[in-house]
């Protein structure tokens, strides 16, 4: 992913803006070989996976909210909502749930009849199992499935149901999933997930030092997972599955709470809703 960028950048397609300061930074200034970039207005230096790949500067993301993403103070709390909703991914991932799981049903069902068979008593004749039913047991290579070729087959199959299960969740992600920051003195917290269905990581708010945009590294034929990550006394990496203009969009809010706008120079969100007393107090 990063090597396509850079072959984007020459061409002057792509550029990649400094994560503390936003600026530009030329591709000059980007030493492939020991995979850093430095960056002339804030003198300082970055790994590449840490570089904002965006054409869009912090404030042209910040004058305008996506679809989907909210952030707003609740108490001395501050909540930024990000909806995982993208359709043609839905789409796409309901295709290949309904081709995979169609296959691999067909081989659940084997499986399923024959330890119904082995273990509880004959099916009959006139139900419909793929291959068909010998003297009460589905078939397998022409001849009843004993109880040790139905346990082997159960678990061949383990991988390929967890993978059609894997295929399925990221479709209702893609439908109905939200990514939830929730800013606390006492209990902050990153939610991802559909309703109670959510994976929480906690983290402490006053101990935030960066909000960075995180590459996973990729070859020139296949894209890295481009995330966020909350770097503190632990690091939270979170919103891979999130559609990049909103991914973009919080990770540009998250960078402005907590540095209070003054990498981007505006300080735009602090007045555009009241900033916690003891959130504004530490920066």
């Amino acid at each position: 992913m990063i090597i396509r960028q850079l072959k984007n950048a020459i061409a002057g397609s792509t550029v990649q803006r400094c994560p503390e300061c936003d600026a530009e930074i030329g591709f000059e200034s980007i030493n492939m070989k020991e995979g850093v970039a430095a960056c002339n207005s804030c003198r300082k230096l970055f790994k590449l996976s840490e570089l904002n790949w965006s054409h869009r500067s912090r404030e042209e993301i910040l004058a305008k909210n996506p679809l989907g993403c909210s952030v707003a103070p609740w108490g001395q709390s501050l909540i930024l909502n990000v909806s995982n909703r993208s359709i043609p991914t839905f789409l796409g991932l309901l295709f290949a749930c309904l081709f995979w799981n169609g296959i691999v049903s067909v081989f659940v069902s084997i499986a399923v009849a024959g330890l119904w068979a082995n273990i509880v008593g004959p099916i009959p004749e006139w139900l419909p199992v793929p291959g068909g039913v010998q003297e009460g047991k589905p078939v397998m290579n022409d001849v009843p499935m004993p109880l040790g070729m139905t346990l082997f087959l159960c678990l061949f199959l383990v991988p390929f149901v967890a993978i059609g299960t894997g295929i399925l969740a990221g479709a209702i992600m893609a439908l109905f999933g939200r990514v939830k920051v929730v800013i606390d003195q006492v209990d902050s917290y990153v939610s991802s997930g559909v309703g109670f269905l959510s994976w929480k990581q906690r983290f402490d708010a006053t101990n935030i030092q960066a909000v960075r945009f995180y590459n996973s590294r990729g070859d020139a034929e296949s894209a890295g997972k481009t995330s966020i990550q909350l770097i503190g006394d632990r690091t939270i990496e979170f919103g891979s599955m999130l559609p990049e203009d909103r991914r973009q969009w919080l990770a540009v809010n998250l960078q402005e709470i907590f540095s209070g706008g003054s990498n981007s120079g505006n300080g735009r969100l602090s007045r555009d809703y009241p900033i916690p007393s003891w959130l504004d107090a530490r920066r």
